[in-house]
């Protein structure tokens, strides 16, 4: 393991969410790929407002279909019910399979960019940078922001969509019982402001040493002859020990973070439950709500706890692709240190000799590749340059 690598310091990222980088983020899919955005989306909105609706139906189901005894009724229901799920199944099928193919595109798109730029970067760039973490960025983090625009957006639309839709049905239903989740609400925005924090700084924590692993085993894997012939086998496995125990650890925090989160939903949806069931059951006794109301509001406090329960989830993952877009990015404005000048003239066809006289070069300051260079080659003549053995 080289002592080059173990002194790499990458870029330090902020802690909070960069609105530049989401902008960079949503400018992967949007305009090129806007029209599969609008329709995944769209497709998402549909079945979000059909999973509440499907809870209103279970209500008249109770109210107009069982407890009168209509069989008529209840058959028009349980008809509409069945006509509605093969609709949502299309539905299903059809955001599944463009958010497959849009990742996909993202992903083979940011790879593109990613390999071409890194054609255009100077030789000096890859003699500080370890080649792990630019594996890093061309792999795994490409998957991670193409997820983001694509399964991110999807979970985040849908949960969104299913808070409103259900509240919206909640009001239409009884209002005075609805006023229990407008409380509610906002303590768990802010719980999940205050977790969302904590948790980005693990995650970007975790994707630097992650970085940095994945340049230890590349070290590793093609230095292995040098390895074995300077017998630092058991120095590596030091330093690789350390390392991945402190990804260990940061992904640990994260994890921890991260788990945490749902039972503390879970505490706020049991309070609003409980809340709900005595103020529904009182109501019910005086005869101002019937039992499919009550049964529905039970769903869709169900309904609206499971999606903030899942942005325990949500969030690991955006926080973490994040993360990553932050790197890919600063790969991508890398610049190369050596350009040619505005006035340079393409050098197509020389017909003259070439002189280089006193010159010296050098990748990186203080590091000279060549001092005080002389060398004349005559116009037609072939020059070959030899070094030692070894020498590369």
């Amino acid at each position: 393991m080289s002592e080059e690598y173990i002194e790499f310091e990458e870029e330090e990222f902020t802690t909070q969410f960069n609105g530049k980088t989401i902008k960079r983020i949503a400018q992967q899919a949007w305009p090129r790929y806007w029209a599969w955005v609008v329709g995944f989306v769209s497709l998402v909105a549909l079945v979000s407002f059909q999973d509440s609706f499907f809870t209103y139906l279970s209500k008249l189901i109770i109210d107009e279909g069982i407890i009168p005894g209509d069989v008529n009724r209840l058959t028009q229901l349980i008809a509409l019910y069945g006509s509605l799920i093969l609709v949502q199944a299309v539905a299903v099928f059809g955001f599944v399979y463009l958010c497959g193919i849009l990742g996909q595109r993202i992903q083979y798109d940011l790879r593109r960019k990613m390999f071409n730029h890194l054609q255009e970067l100077s030789l000096g760039y890859y003699g500080k940078t370890p080649v792990g973490w630019i594996m890093s960025r061309v792999t795994s983090d490409a998957s991670r922001i193409a997820e983001l625009i694509t399964w991110g957006t999807l979970d985040t639309t849908w949960g969104i969509l299913n808070l409103l839709t259900a509240l919206m049905f909640m009001i239409f239903i009884n209002w005075q019982l609805a006023l229990v989740m407008l409380f509610v609400m906002p303590t768990l925005v802010i719980i999940a402001s205050v977790f969302k924090r904590y948790i980005l700084v693990e995650f970007r924590r975790a994707r630097k040493l992650n970085s940095k692993l994945t340049g230890v085993y590349n070290e590793n894997i093609t230095g292995v002859r040098v390895v074995k012939a300077l017998t630092r086998e058991e120095k590596n496995l030091e330093e690789f020990d350390g390392m991945a125990t402190s990804l260990y650890r940061a992904s640990y925090r994260a994890a921890w973070l991260s788990a945490l989160f749902l039972p503390v939903v879970q505490l706020v949806g049991a309070v609003a439950l409980g809340t709900i069931v005595w103020y529904g059951g009182w109501q019910i006794q005086l005869g101002e709500m019937s039992i499919g109301s009550l049964q529905a509001f039970i769903s869709y406090l169900a309904f609206m706890l499971f999606p903030i329960q899942e942005q325990a989830r949500v969030y690991a993952e955006m926080q973490n692709s994040v993360a990553s877009a932050e790197r890919v990015f600063s790969l991508i404005d890398a610049e190369p240190e050596i350009v040619n000048r505005p006035d340079a003239v393409p050098a197509e066809h020389i017909k003259t000799d070439i002189t280089f006289d006193q010159v010296d070069f050098y990748y990186e300051a203080n590091k000279p590749v060549l001092t005080d260079f002389n060398l004349t080659v005559k116009q037609g003549e072939t020059i070959a340059l030899v070094g030692p053995t070894g020498g590369g």
